[in-house]
């Protein structure tokens, strides 16, 4: 590539007219070519200089002062002025040549109209770049502009919690609140206060993450920043990343290899300070924010999010040990993940989220990190969103979530294990050990539904509970005193080891936000 076509390049980068093609080779020889990084350098601190000069000028005269003559000034200050003047003014040559070169001079252009737009909307002309995914408990200052869950380049601010951007190009940045960020374009984005994790995966062509002194140049990898006034920290997980300080007269660049963290301070950016990994932490997915969240006592989670398209792959929640597997006589493909509808449902926003989809037949079950085991007395809550979304009134038309037995005797388990779920005429049912349990009420279809089941570990029995909150409940705080389905007690297994849940053939239903734990409060989570 020649100086000429790097130059041009740069210049569409200043200018933000640049496109993602052309972003993306500009990226790439930046990545290989020394020399281009240092041509790079030179016009970002020249930028850099221009911008500090001008600054340093303006805010240092009084709101009100008369100009003083030429002859009374300073000579250096006099000449950072002429110097800056020069650069402005061959600037505009090189400008005004482009401008009368360029391809599409042909074209009438038409005088930019002011655009007024609406908080939260964003307007037909926009670019979407990508998925905007939340932690529930996100408390926002500046949120991104959104349609239909995606996001359009801008300025966000998060005063807290956990957010989750899915670029369109392959790339994924969780902001860890207090967070500021300026995305620019499909593969770029400025931190301007905070911490963010950056995933670049492997079908991403790279990602550009600037800070007010440098650019970070990954070389696929994953790592995190954290800015605050006085520095700038990189962590690197996995890959490498390259520090290029943009501030005025540095020459300096620091590759950082996998494991290894530096510390930057904002006035001296080309000096790198080796400090220890791992020691700051990072969210690095939206599923450690509900860890966290859980005070840590979650035994399994999954929002069926960061899945690739395969359930297999396991990489959806924690505390299981693998994918999810069919549980089913066939071995055809799994149920499908598709993306959840935009809304706030028990207190979580969806916008941008994932949920599992599942269809009459589908059969899946997934194991424990650990079998989960119970010491007499003691409790296990299972919770998990449900919404139907075909009618049911037919055989086999059920949905059952079955906690399964740690036993090798096919026999046993199948007696001893413990279901809940809805019944083919639409209704919630607790089968404990083989005595079935069911109410009166009836699901409406198409509306969600959050359940959230008891299993009580006694002396000499055990019994399940189970409650259904419609749209629109609230959801208690403490574990309720009336519950929608009460089951008999009968011996129970005091361990489970895997979780299955069973779609009728007669019905659809949409699954999402499955959580464990050995509390009423970690599984129910935040609630409006």
């Amino acid at each position: 590539m020649s100086d000429e076509i790097l130059q041009q390049q740069i210049n569409d980068l200043l200018n933000g007219t640049i496109s993602e093609a052309e972003h993306r080779t500009l990226q790439d020889r930046l990545k290989t070519d020394a020399a281009a990084r240092h041509v790079f350098r030179e016009r970002m601190d020249l930028e850099a200089g221009l911008r500090t000069l001008f600054a340093a000028d303006v805010s240092d005269q009084p709101a009100v002062t008369s100009p003083k003559p030429v002859s009374e000034l300073r000579r250096p200050d006099w000449w950072r002025w002429r110097v800056a003047l020069i650069a402005t003014a061959a600037s505009i040559v090189v400008f005004a040549v482009w401008w009368t070169q360029r391809p599409d001079r042909a074209r009438p252009e038409l005088a930019e109209q002011p655009r007024q737009t609406t908080p939260q909307e964003i307007q037909p002309t926009e670019r979407l770049l990508g998925r905007l995914v939340q932690q529930a408990d996100c408390v926002w200052q500046q949120a991104a502009s959104l349609q239909e869950g995606r996001f359009a380049p801008g300025t966000i601010k998060l005063t807290s919690g956990a957010a989750e951007l899915r670029f369109d190009s392959g790339t994924n940045v969780v902001l860890n609140g207090p967070c500021e960020l300026a995305i620019e374009t499909g593969d770029s984005a400025r931190l301007l206060a905070g911490s963010v994790f950056v995933d670049v995966t492997e079908v991403s062509n790279g990602f550009l993450l600037a800070t007010p002194e440098a650019q970070i140049i990954d070389e696929g990898t994953h790592y995190a920043v954290a800015l605050d006034s006085q520095a700038t920290e990189v962590h690197v997980f996995d890959g490498s990343v390259i520090w290029t300080p943009t501030e005025f007269g540095t020459d300096f660049e620091d590759r950082i290899p996998s494991g290894e963290a530096r510390r930057y301070l904002r006035g001296d950016p080309g000096r790198a300070h080796r400090i220890p990994f791992g020691k700051r932490q990072f969210v690095r997915r939206i599923e450690e924010a509900v860890r966290a969240t859980g005070g840590g006592d979650l035994l399994a989670y999954d929002g069926f999010e960061n899945l690739a398209g395969q359930l297999r792959r396991g990489r959806s929640g924690f505390g299981w040990a693998g994918g999810w597997e069919s549980a089913g006589r066939g071995r055809g493909s799994l149920a499908e993940v598709i993306d959840a509808p935009p809304g706030v449902v028990f207190g979580i926003e969806r916008s941008g989220r994932r949920l599992l989809a599942l269809r009459g037949g589908d059969s899946l079950r997934r194991e424990f990190e650990k079998p989960i085991a119970l010491t007499s007395p003691s409790t296990l809550f299972v919770s998990v969103l449900v919404s139907q979304q075909s009618s049911v009134d037919e055989a086999g038309s059920s949905l059952q979530i079955v906690l399964e037995p740690a036993s090798d005797s096919v026999r046993y388990a199948r007696r001893h294990s413990v279901t809940f779920g809805i019944s083919s005429e639409g209704r919630p049912f607790v089968n404990n050990a083989g005595t079935i349990d069911e109410s009166a009420l009836l699901l409406t279809v198409g509306e969600p539904h959050l359940l959230v089941f008891r299993y009580e570990a006694r002396a000499r029995d055990a019994v399940g509970s189970l409650r259904i909150y419609q749209s629109g409940d609230t959801v208690e705080p403490l574990p309720p005193t009336a519950w929608t389905v009460h089951g008999t007690a009968s011996p129970g297994p005091m361990e489970f080891k895997s979780l299955r849940i069973t779609q009728g053939t007669g019905s659809a239903t949409h699954v999402d936000e499955l959580r464990i734990g050995p509390s009423w409060n970690v599984v129910v989570g935040p609630t409006e």
